[in-house]
Formats: structure tokens, sequence, C-alpha cells
């Protein structure tokens, strides 16, 4: 072809992109074998066992996009169990320290009635009628002893003067209440005065405190009182603050001195409860 020759395409008429249209043929198979399959699966419900055996192959895709849900729910009843069992395990063993302190005050209450036939208040067997208090601080200042309790008291039973025992016996009152914390005023302080009774002499007596490391005393005894070194003193009941026939201390000493119109009776408290972590609140 020469430089000044040019190509000339040729042009048709046909479309370019035109769909050639089917065959009449090939439309009545197609129509024949749809029909078919419509009736068949009327007649014998083909198309649920297929979708039946569709799912069967879908399964494991399904569980397999439940995984993360199914995961999710588990560590979260996981969780709630784990938190449930720790607040399960912290209530029983609430209770099984103030079931404690409680049986070991019954068994000595026990033994000093058969002993000495006391009478003393059925609420003190009533647990009902204690509440526990979990130690959180003990001061050691010598003139002003305080222990602090975290108490759960959902029913705001707690009240000022409610006396507070350990495994021993009686070691303070309530001196203040909180939302859930409480201020204990200990037998020691010099402001604490308890009403006791001797286990011997069964003479009556106001035990007062006079500071940490100290004896205390029983103020205002007369002379002819008889009392004895070594007998223990309990709380007696009377003023209505202590319950009666709770240990308190034991008699250490008595002296008769020429310039005192009382006897000097010291008395030795129950020991400062250091190790202990548990006290219960008597709130009959």
């Amino acid at each position: 072809m020469s430089s000044g020759d040019h190509k000339v395409s040729k042009i048709t008429s046909e479309a370019i992109f035109a769909v050639r249209p089917i065959s009449s043929t090939r439309f009545l198979i197609s129509l024949v074998f749809c029909l078919s399959l419509l009736l068949i699966d009327i007649r014998f419900n083909l198309s649920n066992e297929i979708r039946g055996y569709a799912h069967d192959l879908l399964l494991p895709l399904y569980k397999i996009v439940e995984v993360p849900s199914q995961f999710i729910n588990k560590a979260s009843e996981i969780r709630q169990s784990n938190q449930q069992l720790k607040k399960d395990l912290l209530s029983y063993k609430e209770e099984n320290e103030k079931l404690k302190i409680i049986i070991s005050q019954l068994v000595d209450l026990t033994t000093r009635n058969q002993e000495l036939n006391l009478i003393w208040n059925s609420a003190q067997m009533d647990k009902e009628a204690y509440l526990l208090g979990q130690k959180m601080n003990l001061s050691s200042n010598p003139l002003k002893p305080v222990l602090i309790l975290d108490v759960n008291d959902p029913d705001s039973i707690l009240e000022i003067n409610q006396p507070v025992l350990s495994k021993e016996g009686i070691i303070g009152k309530v001196k203040s209440v909180g939302l859930r914390s409480v201020e204990v005023m200990i037998s020691q302080d010099p402001q604490s005065l308890i009403p006791v009774i001797s286990s011997t002499t069964r003479l009556h007596g106001i035990l007062k405190g006079y500071g940490l490391q100290r004896k205390g005393q029983l103020i205002n005894v007369k002379k002819t009182a008889a009392f004895k070194e070594g007998e223990d003193l309990y709380s007696s009941g009377l003023g209505k603050v202590f319950p009666p026939n709770y240990l308190v201390g034991r008699v250490v000493l008595i002296e008769d001195r020429p310039d005192n119109e009382f006897l000097n009776i010291e008395v030795e408290f129950l020991d400062l409860p250091e190790e202990q972590d548990y006290f219960l609140v008597f709130t009959k």
C-alpha cells in the first residue's frame, strides 16, 4: 500500500452488542424442565429435602458464626459466677466467724450457768441478735484506745452504747455509728464504766478503765467487801447496757490503804484484740 492510500473500515448494519434471541426449541425445553421440577416438588416435596441437605452443608458455617457470641456469653457467665462465688464465700466466712464467736460465748455462758445457777437473757442465744464487724483499725493511744469496725447494717439497727464482744468476752461498746464504720470505746478507756459481778463472792461493782497497758479498778468498794484475788469479773447486766455474764476481767490485786476509805482493787482486762479480725455487736 502506498503512502497515499487510506484503509476504509467496512461498516455493517448489525448492532455491535446485539443479543441473539433464544430459539423456540431451547425455550420449550427450559419451560418443560421448570414445570417438571415444580410438579416433582409439589408431588414429592423435593425442595424441603434439598433445603434440609443444604442446611446440613451450611451447619458448620452456622456454628462458626455463633462462636464469638457463645464465647462472649460464656465469659460473661463465668465472670458473674466467679463474682457470685466470691460474694457467697465472703458471706459464709463472715457467718462462720460470727457463729464461732457466738458459740464460744454460749459455751462459757452455759458452763457458768450450770456452776453458778445464773439467769441470762435468751436473746443472747439468738444469732440474729448480733452483727458481725470486721476490724479496720485499732488505735494504740494509751489514753484514747479506739477500735474501728466495718459493720454491714442493712436494717439500721446499730445504736450508740451497744456492747461489743470478742471471743473472750466484752471489750467495749459502740461510741459512734457511720454508714458502715463503727467506733468502739474499748473497756480500758478512762471513760469506760462497766457494771460487774464477781464469779466467787458474787459481789457487785463498777469497773473503770485507766488506759492501755494499765490495770482497771473497781471504784468505791467499801472495805467490808470480801472480793478475792484471782476471781473473774463478769458483766452484771445492771444499767441495761451490757448483757449479763460476759467475761470482762480478773481481780489481780486487793489493797486496804489507810489513807483511803475504799479498797484499792486492781483488775486485769481481757487482752487487747490485736490478733482478732472479727467482733460481734450485740443489738438486743
